[in-house]
């Protein structure tokens, strides 16, 4: 496929209406008979943007069996507690592919979804969830000259489950810290900090299988030897 400026320069050409949108990973032209073009600009998307199509797909599923849903009360993404000594021994357990298989559980995205997701690059995933619902603004050309910018209003509802799944996430990460309570460091999204000892380590393993998610130690910290 031609690279996004090659068939712009050739639709202003051809002075042909249209709009287009540009993101970090990929850019879409709607031409003026509603076609699709997309190009990307990431190559670790050339082979998975199929991704937000079936996530889409499974989310429309859902909420025609199911109805709309009200998302997870709001949680701070990054959280620290102030008060923990950072001399003392700590370590983070990271959840394994944590929105993705938040999705997955809360029957959002299908297993053959998720499984496909599985074998394609984080950021992929991450955006396919992340677009859901968002509002999109396009560069809109007439006749082949640039006219105006087009702001096209999000799904307010369909961002809900996309906020849902991060705030769920977030809610998992607060439970254990109110578990761990003085031993609690910090969370960053998915991964949780805690002081390092074999009663906690199995604490937070535990209650991270106990909502059917894996995970693994991102980092250790061991106090510095005087």
């Amino acid at each position: 496929m031609k690279d996004l400026k090659d068939i712009l320069d050739t639709y202003c050409l051809l002075k042909k209406s249209f709009k287009v949108r540009t993101s970090a990973n990929y850019s879409e032209i709607i031409t003026q008979g509603g076609d699709k073009i997309t190009c990307n600009t990431n190559k670790k998307f050339k082979t998975g943007l199929f991704l937000f199509s079936m996530v889409n797909r499974d989310i429309k599923r859902y909420i025609t069996d199911y109805g709309y849903i009200t998302p997870f009360s709001e949680l701070p993404v990054n959280v620290v507690n102030d008060h923990y000594d950072t001399d003392r021994d700590y370590v983070g357990y990271d959840i394994n592919n944590a929105y993705w298989s938040v999705a997955h559980l809360k029957g959002y995205i299908s297993e053959k979804t998720y499984n496909r997701g599985l074998d394609l690059d984080k950021s992929i995933r991450l955006s396919a969830l992340s677009s859901l619902g968002k509002s999109r603004a396009y560069k809109v050309y007439e006749n082949g000259e640039y006219s105006y910018n087009e702001l096209q209003k999000g799904d307010s509802e369909l961002e809900n489950f996309y906020l849902d799944i991060r705030y769920s996430t977030y809610g998992v990460m607060r439970e254990i810290a109110d578990r761990l309570g003085e031993d609690f460091y910090s969370w960053k999204t998915d991964c949780i900090n805690f002081y390092d000892s074999k009663e906690n380590r199995k604490l937070v393993k535990t209650m991270i299988n106990d909502y059917g998610l894996e995970c693994k130690i991102e980092k250790k910290k061991k106090k510095s030897s005087d």
